[in-house]
């Protein structure tokens, strides 16, 4: 009640101020009246000013860290860290700062900052140092993507999983979103469509440009590539082994492998996997083909970067589509092997490549669930063999649904 008190005393002394401001008197031009009124403007500013930092100083001296402020916002299904860091404090890449100032209310976000519930009231705000329990300044300083991983480097693993059921319970309530990404899909993954349920994305009338690394060239790339073409869209596949998001700028010659089909359904892939070939431009790309859905397999090839080299290169793709109206889809890499590719470093790669792309509201799929590396046989990143080759075409199939909505 003190702070509606004080909100309201600010809205009133706001509307008396300008209440007073003289008006166009009979006989003045309006130029005439903006002169004269711009002394008394900025006499009514300057005491509004001073007057609203002494209500300030009263609201941060009034009540306990309990009590609920203006800067407090309750946690209602579909709600997720990154997008109330994007509505709240202007860019979804905040919500470090988030979990920051909300520490200390709800601990857990340390620990597991994927996980939010339904009924917890999240200040947008850096809480006051009258209002920190210790007495103490409250830190605002921004927690790092890896700082918020340390500690459970499986937070995303479904919900079946110990680590979630320990959270939920934990914390009474219903688990709905993650930090870096849209909502979580309902196997707990990080996977968000950009569009209602139900309806594809892929339609007989579109027009796909689909880019991706050495799974792109393989069973995955090729399998997936026929079923966007049996809805009767366009489509246009290029695979480049070895790829990053930064190599279809800079046309980077890859010497690993490349696999091309056009709209036409003429393939391009070298009987010696090792002829070399540059990347194409994505620019130059869309321009040419035209595409208004963009599918990109890329992601595995960043790994070994840091957070922002990982989010400025997917950004650098995300603001190309944007700019072209062009409807992106990002799907993430596959599950490696653990002696190749550790569970702690494809959950520090997935949330930065969520965390980008989730500022540009496009859809984005979780590969992992659907992709069990083999214990043995292969190499422990690319799927091939018999097994492999099973597991990319379901992939494939299971990544294909998720685009349409089904």
């Amino acid at each position: 009640m003190k702070i509606l008190r004080c909100v309201s005393v600010k809205r009133l002394l706001l509307m008396s101020l300008l209440a007073s401001m003289p008006v166009l008197a009979a006989g003045q031009t309006t130029s005439q009246a903006r002169q004269l009124n711009s002394a008394d403007l900025k006499q009514i500013i300057g005491e509004l000013q001073v007057v609203s930092s002494e209500l300030d100083q009263l609201l941060a001296m009034s009540g306990d860290d309990s009590t609920t402020s203006t800067s407090d916002v309750t946690v209602v299904k579909g709600d997720y860290l990154s997008a109330l860091a994007r509505k709240h404090l202007g860019s979804a890449s905040r919500w470090p700062e988030l979990v920051a100032w909300n520490q200390d209310r709800y601990p857990s976000l340390l620990k597991n900052p994927d996980l939010i519930h339904i009924g917890w009231k999240l200040r947008m705000a850096p809480p006051s140092a009258a209002k920190t329990s210790n007495n103490a300044p409250a830190s605002t300083k921004p927690i790092s993507l890896s700082s918020a991983r340390t500690a459970n480097t499986a937070s995303f693993a479904p919900a079946t999983s110990t680590s979630a059921r320990s959270s939920t319970a934990n914390n009474a309530g219903t688990s709905v979103g993650t930090t870096a990404g849209v909502a979580a899909a309902p196997d707990g993954s990080l996977t968000s469509r950009a569009v209602p349920a139900g309806v594809p994305i892929i339609k007989s009338n579109s027009t796909v440009l689909h880019i991706g690394d050495s799974h792109a060239c393989g069973t995955y790339g090729k399998a997936i590539d026929e079923m966007m073409r049996e809805t009767g869209a366009t489509v246009n596949t290029i695979g480049v082994s070895g790829s990053s998001p930064s190599w279809w700028f800079n046309g980077t010659v890859g010497k690993s492998g490349y696999y091309a089909k056009d709209e036409n359904g003429r393939v391009d892939q070298p009987a010696d996997w090792r002829t070399p070939r540059a990347t194409p431009n994505l620019k130059t790309l869309i321009k040419e083909k035209k595409p208004d859905v963009l599918v990109v397999s890329l992601g595995a090839n960043l790994i070994g970067g840091s957070d922002a080299a990982i989010i400025n290169q997917v950004r650098s793709i995300c603001q190309v589509a944007r700019e072209n109206n062009t409807q992106l889809v990002w799907v993430g890499p596959p599950d490696g092997r653990e002696d190749k590719k550790s569970t702690a470093a494809q959950t520090r790669l997935y949330l930065a490549l969520k965390s980008a792309v989730s500022e540009y509201g496009a859809t984005f799929i979780d590969s992992r669930p659907y992709t069990e590396y083999p214990a043995t046989g292969g190499d422990g990143v690319h799927y091939s063999g018999t097994e492999g080759s099973r597991i990319a075409r379901e992939w494939a199939k299971s990544v294909y649904n998720t685009i349409q909505g089904k």
